[in-house]
């Protein structure tokens, strides 16, 4: 049985870690690097480090600082953010990154996953599905004024090669009071591309309550380790507890 991952999220917005409450009012957290450091040494799973304002801003992901994250990191990285072109790929990969995530490109171009896994394969490529819970149901999240289904988002993700879906309940972002369980059993029902849940993990517990409820492999939080004692060691004793696999390293 596949383990499941215990992923921290960082976000960036050019010069620091921020971190929203459902996608908004960024509030600075800490510096990139340093978080990358401890986090490295609570021996994490994974970590994904995404610039939520590079595509909004226009800009491409500073590679310096990309670089300095990732030698800090002895765990897979994914990195996210303004990502557009193949060479935007390519450059994360070179630099050390394990995959990459792509949102904006995604629901501009969906060809262009296409084209990023026939050059890198699906295991590099992770697409963010930021939902959004409303009148139409389920739809993603964006600046750019589409009108995109969830469900069909994902289907097409799927049936174009990506590798990993990132799913962020935004509705839940920041709000530390739980995963949107019912939103990670609608999207997994329709897609057999792993799915990572994140947004809303408050403690422990909340993990342990999805795992019950969802078959994910992989968990993603931010808030709880910026905003509380926990640490993702807490996260994999719960889970531990609750019988699911985890690598758990008590050292």
């Amino acid at each position: 049985m596949l383990k499941v991952r215990v992923i921290p999220i960082l976000t960036f917005n050019g010069f620091g870690l921020v971190k929203t409450k459902r996608f908004s009012n960024p509030r600075m957290v800490g510096n990139p690097v340093q978080a990358a450091r401890v986090f490295n040494a609570r021996g994490v799973d994974e970590l994904a480090f995404v610039d939520i304002m590079a595509t909004r801003q226009k800009r491409k992901l500073n590679l310096n600082l990309v670089r300095d994250v990732i030698k800090e990191c002895f765990m897979p990285v994914s990195i996210g953010g303004g990502v557009e072109t193949i060479d935007d790929i390519n450059n994360l990969l070179r630099i050390g990154a394990d995959k990459v995530i792509i949102k904006t490109k995604a629901l501009t171009d969906p060809g262009f996953i296409r084209e990023a896994v026939r050059f890198f394969g699906s295991q590099c490529i992770s697409i963010a599905a930021d939902v959004i819970n409303g009148a139409e149901g389920y739809m993603i999240q964006n600046e750019l004024g589409l009108s995109v289904q969830a469900t069909e988002f994902l289907r097409e993700v799927e049936g174009l090669g990506a590798g990993e879906v990132v799913l962020t309940s935004v509705d839940h972002d920041g709000m530390m009071e739980g995963f949107d369980t019912v939103l990670v059993r609608t999207m997994q029902a329709i897609t057999n591309v792993p799915v990572i849940a994140v947004g809303g993990a408050g403690k422990p517990a909340h993990f342990s309550q999805l795992l019950a409820e969802t078959n994910v492999e992989a968990v993603g939080a931010a808030s709880l380790y910026h905003f509380t004692q926990f640490t993702p060691l807490d996260v994999k004793k719960e889970l531990a507890a609750n019988n699911k696999p985890v690598r758990l390293d008590l050292q």
